[in-house]
């Protein structure tokens, strides 16, 4: 029995000491598993983790790519404006310097036209003075020549118009051979001494080849008698002076133009007074003829007042310029703020264009970054990736 004992506690310690070592080898086991899954767990969470932080990168590095691209594009589009900002204002720039000279322009032609006239009212003075002793010096020479009795007149004529501010060829024209015709159809040739426009196409002709020779012998009577004689000769030669310039029908002189009077120029203010003390009817009587019997005095003053209306008449011209300008103006600043309406309207749908986009590509558990990766993850095969350094 002792023996039989002996050997069932030896069986079982055996046992037992195989059961210890058995456990003990599969304690060994699961340790090393267990800190074998910890290391791959510690190593999923790393990759997790850093896999996380490359996808934030990868997203701000877009948000930034997206945005240079924005601003790059912006720049562009800013620039394009600017050059098209350009564009429009400078024919408005050039407009606007264009009026500021015209109307510059207006202000100092005025300025310079009212100095002229007070130049011309002392020059009218002395004119008159010179003209009463240029009468007395060529009252010899000019006595019974009415050739140079016309040219005196024309000359005389000449220095008034070089000083009224009228332009030859422009606002007047000389000695212009016109063919016009009488009442019975007949040709016949005018040759004017002088014409002057008016801006609304109306005219003015102005003779100066009325006769002094019986003037001069007025100035030289030695008593009263010869002064009454040469007094009726004087009158009656301005009366054959007008009915003769009456008679010529320059109303016919333009086609273009109306004939507004004719006027009998008398080169002399002392020979224009005596005709008119001596004969009161004769003024009405050469107007009824639409003659007007004019002096220097009267010349002068005539002449700058044609002056001022064309005057007047350019700087209507440049108002009118500058209305239309002004409006053409206002029209392209018209279109201009449409353009920019547009342009506004544009940039905002492209800011909601990309919004949306960036919402789609990197936002969300949905985007096509987030599934991108996801094949990635499931094993697709890649080349590059989602990164642009």
């Amino acid at each position: 029995m002792t023996a039989i004992a002996l050997l069932v506690t030896v069986a079982l310690l055996v046992g037992t000491a195989t059961m210890y070592v058995r456990s003990q080898r599969r304690l060994h086991e699961s340790e090393q598993q267990r800190v074998r899954l910890e290391e791959r767990l510690r190593l999923a969470t790393t990759a997790a983790e850093e896999e996380r932080c490359r996808r934030d990168e990868d997203a701000e590095r877009f948000r930034h790519i997206a945005s240079d691209i924005m601003a790059a594009q912006a720049s562009d589009m800013r620039h394009r404006n600017e050059e098209r900002l350009q564009q429009v204002l400078a024919p408005l720039k050039a407009d606007i310097e264009r009026f500021s000279a015209t109307v510059g322009q207006c202000y100092a032609d005025e300025a310079r036209e009212r100095f002229s006239l007070q130049q011309a009212i002392r020059t009218l003075v002395e004119t008159n003075q010179n003209i009463g002793r240029e009468a007395r010096e060529l009252s010899q020479a000019l006595r019974g020549n009415n050739r140079r009795q016309g040219q005196w007149g024309e000359i005389v004529l000449q220095t008034i118009l070089e000083k009224s501010g009228l332009r030859e060829g422009h606002e007047f024209t000389t000695q212009a051979s016109h063919d016009t015709g009488t009442d019975e159809g007949e040709r016949l040739r005018l040759r004017p001494d002088v014409v002057v426009h008016y801006p609304d196409r109306r005219c003015i002709i102005i003779d100066s080849k009325a006769s002094l020779t019986a003037f001069i012998e007025l100035t030289e009577a030695r008593d009263d008698d010869e002064r009454k004689l040469a007094a009726r000769r004087h009158v009656e030669s301005v009366r054959r002076h007008v009915d003769m310039l009456g008679a010529k029908h320059y109303e016919n002189l333009a086609d273009d133009e109306t004939l507004d009077f004719v006027m009998m120029f008398i080169p002399n203010e002392a020979a224009y007074l005596a005709a008119m003390q001596h004969d009161a009817d004769l003024w009405q009587r050469a107007y009824d003829k639409r003659v007007l019997i004019v002096s220097p005095t009267h010349l002068i003053s005539a002449l700058r007042l044609i002056s001022q209306l064309w005057v007047r008449d350019k700087q209507t011209r440049n108002t009118i310029e500058i209305a239309e300008a002004a409006g053409r103006m206002y029209d392209k600043f018209s279109d201009f703020v449409k353009d920019l309406n547009k342009i506004g309207a544009s940039l905002g749908a492209t800011q909601r264009a990309y919004d949306a986009a960036v919402n789609k590509l990197s936002d969300g558990k949905g985007s096509l970054m987030s599934r991108a990766e996801k094949l990635q993850e499931m094993g697709a095969k890649v080349s590059k990736q989602l990164r642009k350094d």
